[in-house]
């Protein structure tokens, strides 16, 4: 192996996406599977991930996860699958916003708007945040993440500037988001995961192992019985 290679991934939707980028966020390797369950696909796909780029996982130099928020099911086979291959190896774990990647993925189709990803939250809601590109972070955020009503987006977007949305939120409630402006960006990537993970490498942020846990957004509907 004549670079270090990083997989990264991001299971916060029902499409799993799965990348393997060197050190300088040149890409080596990435595919997508859309399915009921990631359970069954997310193994294969990162193990044909790391034959096509000729690493095994012991040789990675990291692994990056998108954490979320998004669907719960996904985010915890996402992060566990990713634990599972960090540990045993000594890797380090780098956990990035499923939100600022999405909102990447759509300032890299056009830098000229304020991305508002929308990512479907279930129960009539939706995941969002507010950015705009930054030459050093890559995005930059101007509102923090929240969970919406569709229809509340307009007031808590009206003090943005050319705001535009995009993903899975945007797609499963266009009809109540009619009027806004829609950037086609297929994402949170795996591409977008990695590249955001990178600047927390560079800044010495790895995730500890034992205490990281997806960015639900939601508390789970299941909860430890009171006493």
């Amino acid at each position: 192996m004549t670079a270090p290679l990083f997989l990264c991934l991001d299971t916060s939707t029902p499409t799993a996406r799965v990348a393997v980028l060197d050190a300088d966020a040149r890409v080596a390797f990435h595919a997508e599977v859309t399915a009921d369950r990631h359970s069954g696909h997310l193994m294969p796909l990162c193990a044909k991930a790391l034959a096509d780029a000729g690493v095994a996982a012991r040789e990675l130099a990291g692994i990056a996860c998108g954490g979320g928020p998004g669907s719960f099911t996904g985010l915890r086979v996402g992060l566990a699958l990713a634990k599972g291959l960090a540990l045993p190896a000594g890797l380090p774990l780098y956990v990035v916003s499923s939100l600022e990647a999405l909102a990447l993925d759509m300032l890299q189709a056009r830098g000229d708007l304020t991305a508002v990803p929308c990512l479907d939250a279930g129960k009539g809601e939706v995941y969002v945040g507010a950015y705009a590109a930054d030459p050093a972070a890559l995005v930059r955020e101007l509102l923090a993440p929240a969970r919406l009503q569709p229809e509340q987006l307009a007031g808590w977007a009206a003090a943005l500037s050319a705001p535009a949305i995009a993903g899975n939120g945007a797609v499963r409630h266009r009809e109540r988001l009619a009027g806004w402006p829609v950037v086609e960006a297929a994402g949170p990537s795996a591409v977008s995961v990695g590249r955001l993970a990178l600047l927390q490498r560079a800044r010495g942020q790895a995730a500890d192992l034992a205490s990281s846990v997806p960015f639900y957004g939601r508390p789970p509907d299941i909860t430890t019985k009171k006493r």
